[in-house]
C-alpha cells in the first residue's frame, strides 16, 4: 500500500509543470532586491560624502556681510579693559574628571563653572573650530577630523592680533593646518605621536614665549587626555593618571601666568564615553565645562554652549568677537559689560541673525525662525519622495501577496526575524548605539560598517529559515520540492530578501523627507542621521541575503523534517 502511495506522489509530481511566469517572476524580484542593495550603497556613499564635504553657504556671509559692517578692529572700544587672556583647551576632558583635579578646581572656585553644551559632531577638529572662531560646524563647515585646509573664518587669535594684541600659541601642529596660526601669532608646535606625553613641552613653550613676547593673549592645546581615552577607555586608571599629570602642567602654566590681572578660561572641546568614543550625543560626551576666573568673571555658575565661548573671550579680552561667530556672551559670568564690548558684541549678533536668516530664507527674521520655515519648506518638497518610495514598497509587497498570499505573510514574518536578530546584535550583543562616539578612532569605520554588513547577511539567512518555517506552518498538507513546488521555495528566499528591504527602505524615507540625503544649509540630526547610514548599509547587504536566502528556502522546502514525514 505505501508503495502504491508513493508511486502516485511521483507520478503526480511528474505531471505538475511549473509555468514559465513563475520563473520570471523570480528573477523579476531577485533583480529588484539587487537593484535596491546597488541603490543603497550608492545613495550611502552619497550622504556620507555630504556630511564629510558639506560646503557651508554661510562662509561667504560670515566673512563678507558680517565683517564689513562692522568697526575697525583695531580701533579700541569704547571704555573697554584690554586684559590679558590665557584660553586653555585640554581634549577629551570629561566633566567628572576635571572635579578630581585641584588646578580646574581652583579656578572655579574664585571664578564662574560654566556647564556648557558641545554642538554636534562632537570631534575634534568640528570643536576646536567652535572654540576658536564661535561657529558651529554647520557655519563653519568643518564636520570631520578629515578637514585638511584652512578653515575660512576667523579665530580668535586672528581678532586679537588685528587688535593690537601680542599673541601666543602652543600646540600641536593641527592648529597651524586649520588655522594659520604663524601667520598671527608667535607659535611653538609640538609633534603629536602616539603613546608620547607632550603637554609638559607645551606648557614649557607657552610660558617661555609668553615671557618673550609679552603676549596679551596666549592659546594652548593640550592633547594627552583624549589620547589616553582613546588607547584605554574613559573610566581606567590610565586616563585618570593623565588627567593628574595633566593637571600639574596646567598649575604650572597658571602659576607662571597669574599675575592678578589676567583672564584665565580653561576647557574641553568634548567629553568621552567609557569605552572612549566621542562625536555623538551621549550626556558625558557633550556635557562639558569651562572654567573662568579673572578680571570680570563674576564667582558663581552659568550655563552656554560651546559656540558662546569665543564671544564671552573676547569680551572680556577687550575686543571684538570673530565675524563668523553664532554663539553669544554667556552673561551668567560677566561682573560688567566691560566699556561698550557687551553692546558692540549685540550689534555683532544682529548681523549674524540677519546674515543667517538672509542666507536660509531669503528674509530677514530669527534664527529659530529660519530654521523653521526652511525645514517646514524643504520638508513639503520631499514629500513626493517621500510618498512615492512608500508606494513602491507598499507595490512589492502588494506583488508578493498577489502570487501568493502565504508567501507574503511568510516573508513578512522573516522580515521581522532579520530586525529582532540585527538588533540583538546590534543593541544587546554589542551595547552600540546610533552615534558616532561608537567608533572609538575614525580608522575603524571601514571594520565597523563591514561588520554590520555581515551580520546584516546572517540576520538575512536567519530571516529565510524563519521564514521557511512560517510558510509550511501555513500549509495543512506541506508541499515541498520533490513534489515540484522548487520555484515556490526559491521565489520565497527573494521574497524575505524584498521584505526586509522594504522595512529598512520605509525608515530610509522618512529619513529623507526629515533631512534628506543632500546637506544643504544644516546637518541632520547625526543620531538619526547614523541610524540612516546603518539602514543603507543593512539593505546593501540583502544582496547576499538575496542570493543565499534562495537556497536556504530551497533546503528547507529539500529536507524539512515535516516534508520528510510526509
Amino acid at each position: 500500500m505505501m508503495a502504491q502511495e508513493i508511486e502516485a506522489t511521483e507520478t503526480t509530481a511528474a505531471k505538475r509543470k511549473t509555468p514559465p511566469t513563475a520563473w520570471l517572476l523570480l528573477l523579476a524580484g531577485l533583480v529588484v532586491a539587487l537593484g535596491v542593495s546597488y541603490a543603497a550603497y550608492t545613495l550611502a556613499g552619497y550622504s556620507w560624502a555630504q556630511v564629510v564635504d558639506y560646503d557651508s553657504p554661510f562662509i561667504t556671509a560670515a566673512n563678507g556681510v558680517l565683517k564689513s559692517s562692522r568697526p575697525a578692529l583695531d580701533t579700541p572700544i569704547p571704555g573697554a579693559t584690554s586684559r590679558r587672556t590665557v584660553l586653555v583647551v585640554i581634549d577629551g576632558l570629561t566633566d567628572a574628571t576635571s572635579r578630581t583635579m585641584p588646578s580646574i578646581e581652583a579656578l572655579r572656585k574664585r571664578g564662574n563653572d560654566v556647564a556648557l553644551t558641545v554642538p554636534q559632531p562632537s570631534l575634534s577638529y568640528p570643536t576646536w573650530t567652535t572654540i576658536l572662531t564661535g561657529a558651529t560646524p554647520q557655519i563653519s563647515g568643518v564636520t570631520t577630523n578629515w578637514y585638511e585646509k584652512r578653515v575660512p573664518l576667523e579665530t580668535l587669535m586672528d581678532v586679537a592680533a588685528v587688535s593690537g594684541r601680542s599673541v601666543v600659541v602652543a600646540s600641536p601642529k593641527d592648529i597651524e593646518t586649520l588655522y594659520s596660526a604663524s601667520k598671527v601669532a608667535s607659535t611653538a608646535y609640538t609633534d603629536w605621536v602616539e603613546g608620547d606625553y607632550v603637554t609638559d613641552t607645551i606648557v614649557d613653550d607657552a610660558l617661555s614665549l609668553a615671557a618673550e613676547k609679552k603676549a596679551d593673549f596666549v592659546f594652548a592645546l593640550f592633547p594627552d587626555v583624549d589620547e589616553a581615552g582613546h588607547s584605554f577607555g574613559q573610566t581606567s586608571e590610565q586616563y585618570a593618571a593623565t588627567a593628574a599629570q595633566v593637571d600639574a602642567d596646567l598649575a604650572r602654566l597658571i602659576d607662571g601666568l597669574d599675575d592678578g590681572n589676567t583672564v584665565f578660561v580653561v576647557l574641553p572641546d568634548h567629553g568621552h564615553v567609557p569605552a572612549g568614543g566621542h562625536g555623538g550625543w551621549e550626556d558625558p560626551v557633550i556635557h562639558t565645562f569651562a572654567a573662568f576666573a579673572g578680571p570680570g568673571v563674576k564667582p558663581g555658575n552659568a550655563e552656554g554652549r560651546l559656540q558662546d565661548v569665543a564671544p564671552t573671550v573676547a569680551l572680556l579680552a577687550g575686543f571684538q568677537a570673530p565675524s563668523g561667530t553664532s554663539g553669544v556672551t554667556i552673561d551668567g559670568l560677566l561682573a560688567d559689560s566691560n566699556g561698550q564690548a557687551q553692546v558692540l558684541d549685540t550689534e555683532r549678533w544682529q548681523r549674524f541673525e540677519n546674515a543667517y536668516s538672509a542666507t536660509v530664507t531669503g528674509s530677514s527674521t530669527t534664527v529659530e525662525l529660519a530654521d523653521a520655515q526652511r525645514l517646514a519648506s524643504d520638508r513639503l518638497d520631499r514629500l513626493p519622495l517621500a510618498l512615492g518610495l512608500l508606494a513602491i514598497a507598499l507595490a512589492v509587497l502588494a506583488a508578493i501577496g498577489i502570487a501568493s498570499w502565504r508567501a507574503l505573510v511568510a516573508a513578512l514574518s522573516g522580515a521581522l526575524a532579520y530586525v529582532a536578530v540585527y538588533n540583538g546584535f546590534f543593541f544587546l550583543a554589542h551595547r552600540y548605539a546610533w552615534s558616532l562616539s561608537t567608533f572609538n578612532e575614525e580608522s575603524m569605520i571601514q571594520a565597523f560598517f563591514n561588520g554590520r554588513m555581515i551580520e546584516a547577511v546572517i540576520a538575512g539567512v536567519i530571516a529565510c529559515a524563519v521564514a521557511g518555517d512560517i510558510y509550511l506552518l501555513m500549509r495543512p498538507e506541506p508541499r515541498g520540492v520533490r513534489a515540484g513546488f522548487n520555484v515556490e521555495w526559491i521565489s520565497l528566499g527573494v521574497a524575505t530578501a524584498l521584505a526586509i528591504q522594504v522595512i529598512l527602505g520605509l525608515q530610509v524615507a522618512w529619513f529623507l523627507w526629515k533631512w534628506g540625503a543632500e546637506t544643504v544649509w544644516r546637518l541632520p540630526d547625526l543620531m538619526w542621521g547614523f541610524k540612516y547610514d546603518l539602514d543603507l548599509i543593512q539593505m546593501t547587504a540583502i544582496a547576499g541575503v538575496a542570493i543565499l536566502g534562495p537556497v536556504v528556502t530551497y533546503l528547507i522546502g529539500r529536507f524539512h523534517p515535516r516534508i520528510r514525514a510526509t
